[in-house]
């Protein structure tokens, strides 16, 4: 089928096959088929019929598809390549749309909104990208995690969306006002993959702890500001901890600091 690697797969919004991104540089678009097979057993034929796929068609590209993404509505092909850049092409004709660029280093991961609007992107630059399909303008940057975006899932019919990390974290974001939501702390290792349940009420993500683990959605509030206090208090901790911090200047003992009391 390919000639190198095959990194990513998408389903068509229509059901009528996938797509396939690979390291040779291509994206193959891929129809579901029935396939008789026939056997002749002691002079009696059968035939058995069998799913199998058929190569419709292949789009060739500048470099290697790291990941490969329908929009919901069927009418745009997203691919992010080895070279930092994503293009988007029309589906139907595969004439090419837009440019997406703005990242440091290959986008590993992307989702579109179900509205067909949004793409957000994740980067090995630890940043995701907030990208509106319309014109192709860059909404909103922000850094995201402490290590590689591995993974984004939208929630169905809405703008919020799940990151994973290779710093073991899963996070929550509104695609909208831009704000990191909730953590959601538990894999001990990288997280390499994460999906959102179609009604939205649950989250499922695997990790290399060798664990796949559930978050469910509760009807307990949390409020974002608390988040945010959580957050800096943890880093604040963090810091105090670290065996080789520097004093802060103006702290007793730091640099600078005034030592006329």
């Amino acid at each position: 089928a390919h000639e190198g690697p095959v990194w990513s797969v998408c389903l068509n919004p229509d059901g009528s096959g996938f797509v396939s991104g690979s390291a040779d540089k291509t994206i193959k678009f891929w129809e579901w088929a029935i396939v008789e097979d026939s056997d002749a057993e002691e002079g009696a034929p059968t035939t058995a019929a069998r799913l199998s796929v058929e190569c419709a068609q292949t789009l060739t590209l500048p470099d290697d598809v790291l990941s490969v993404k329908f929009t919901p509505n069927g009418k745009l092909l997203v691919a992010a390549l080895l070279d930092s850049t994503v293009k988007v092409y029309f589906a139907d004709t595969l004439k090419f749309f837009l440019s997406l660029y703005g990242h440091k280093l290959p986008v590993l991961t992307m989702d579109v909104s179900s509205d067909s609007t949004l793409l957000v992107t994740g980067s090995a630059d630890k940043n995701i990208k907030i990208w509106g399909l319309d014109y192709g303008d860059c909404h909103k940057s922000i850094f995201a995690h402490d290590d590689s975006v591995m993974s984004i899932a939208f929630v169905p019919d809405t703008h919020y969306f799940f990151t994973a990390g290779k710093d073991k974290l899963v996070k929550y974001w509104d695609a909208d006002k831009f704000e990191h939501l909730l953590d959601l702390p538990g894999h001990h290792a990288e997280v390499w993959a994460i999906k959102v349940s179609s009604l939205g009420d649950f989250v499922v993500s695997g990790g290399h702890d060798r664990s796949i683990r559930r978050f469910e959605k509760t009807e307990e509030a949390f409020f974002v500001e608390e988040e945010k206090e959580k957050r800096l208090e943890s880093l604040f901790e963090e810091d105090l901890e670290a065996p080789d911090r520097e004093p802060l200047d103006g702290l007793p003992g730091a640099p600078g600091a005034d030592k006329s009391d």
